[in-house]
């Protein structure tokens, strides 16, 4: 039997060698990628305005760097000095305002099955399905001291729920009771996620503004010393480690490429949406539009279901303020938007990167978060497209065949 050698191993296996160490690396630097990613993003907005300002104002490679990024120092320090206190403000303010909201809430619902009696059972029936085991037997509890006090019985609130009459005397306080107890419970769990997550929410706001200063200051670096970096890069070469460059460089710089203009495309997306969402909000009087642009602005980097998570706390804040029509408006200026975002910046800020079906997109988005977590959402959509166009050579769409043309 021969002895193992690794060298021959290596020889026949280097690809898949190479591939597992890379990932093996990387996976072990992920408590960085944070930093690395930002440093990857700045760089890729700097370059080109740098290279705005030496070929317009005939600037030299560090003077138009250097003013890049004090602009860049700028825009930072403006919104560290305004922009993070009037969220942290108005997070704090609308967690005071949790109570007001559950009751505005429960009015609403109370209203919207009076005029319509028929969907008490299913609204009741799904707000059931959102509430826990063990918070649902406390509220069938209460529900039982709730019929004893008014002396019904089962069958007669079975025959009243099945009946399209609005109920009348002890019926409408039970079923009113009965509402309220499950509005309650759902609210109840939601706002104290709410009230959970907020501080984190505030502190992550504060050690993203850290991260993002480390990032601006790797990324000036790296772009005052790019070509000598790109040299010492290229010596890689002719280095021991030559068949790693050989192998990876190559698909590493498309990749790279390619995530760098989906980084492009989707924060021109993002801030479009954001200052459209800001306008509409300011239009219709709905407040707390520091935080919610915000929100806006971070989730317009997730595709698909960016739209419904940044919509919740709108349609929430403005049912608040102003009740069911301000917060109806408020769903239609997110329609709006969305489709203003679908149907024309879409085909014109992205042209022909990352076209994946939507619902592609959506089973990605799934899978990326429950594996990856939030680096799964934001980067899930350009790694797919990349391995299914690039590496499995998967075209965009079905080309015509040419027909061979008869003599």
């Amino acid at each position: 039997m021969a002895a193992f050698s690794f060298s021959e191993f290596y020889q026949r296996n280097r690809r898949v060698v190479i591939w597992v160490i890379l990932f093996l690396l990387l996976w072990a630097l992920r408590d960085f990628f944070a930093v690395v990613f930002l440093t990857f993003v700045l760089a890729i907005i700097a370059a080109p305005l740098a290279e705005i300002g030496m070929r317009r104002l005939r600037l030299p490679h560090w003077a138009a760097v250097t003013v890049v990024y004090i602009g860049f120092l700028v825009v930072l320090t403006s919104f560290v000095a305004f922009v993070v206190p009037s969220v942290v403000s108005q997070i704090n303010q609308m967690i005071d305002n949790l109570p007001a909201t559950e009751s505005t809430v429960i009015d609403t619902k109370n209203k919207i099955v009076r005029s319509y009696p028929a969907l008490r059972e299913p609204i009741n029936g799904f707000m059931r399905s959102a509430i826990a085991d063990d918070r649902l037997r406390i509220v069938e509890l209460q529900l039982i001291a709730e019929r004893q006090r008014l002396n019904l019985t089962e069958a007669e609130i079975a025959e009243a729920a099945e009946s399209t009459a609005v109920p009348m005397g002890a019926l409408a306080e039970y079923f009113n009771r009965q509402d309220q107890l499950l509005l309650n419970a759902v609210m109840a769990v939601q706002f104290q996620r709410v009230r959970q997550y907020a501080p984190t929410v505030t502190v992550a706001l504060y050690r993203a503004t850290a991260t993002t200063l480390l990032a601006l200051l790797f990324s000036f670096l790296i772009l005052i010393d790019l070509n000598r970096i790109k040299s010492g890069i290229s010596r890689l070469r002719t280095s021991r480690v030559g068949d790693f460059y050989e192998e990876a460089a190559p698909p590493i710089a498309r990749f790279g490429i390619l995530l760098g203009r989906a980084i492009e495309a989707q924060a021109a997306i993002a801030v479009v949406n954001t200052v459209l969402t800001l306008i509409g909000m300011l239009l219709l009087g709905i407040p707390l539009i520091a935080m919610l642009s915000v929100i806006v602005f971070v989730c317009s980097f997730v595709p698909v279901l960016g739209v419904f998570i940044s919509t919740t706390p709108i349609v929430l804040v403005a049912l608040n303020a102003g009740g069911p029509g301000l917060s109806l408006a408020a769903i239609a200026l997110v329609i709006v938007i969305h489709a203003i975002e679908a149907y024309v910046l879409n085909p014109l800020i992205y042209g022909r990167h990352l076209k994946l079906n939507p619902v592609l997109t959506l089973i990605i988005l799934y899978v990326g978060y429950h594996a990856f977590g939030l680096w799964g959402m934001l980067l899930g959509v350009p790694v797919a497209r990349y391995f299914i166009h690039d590496v499995l050579g998967v075209p965009f769409r079905e080309r015509s065949r040419a027909v061979p043309s008869q003599a």
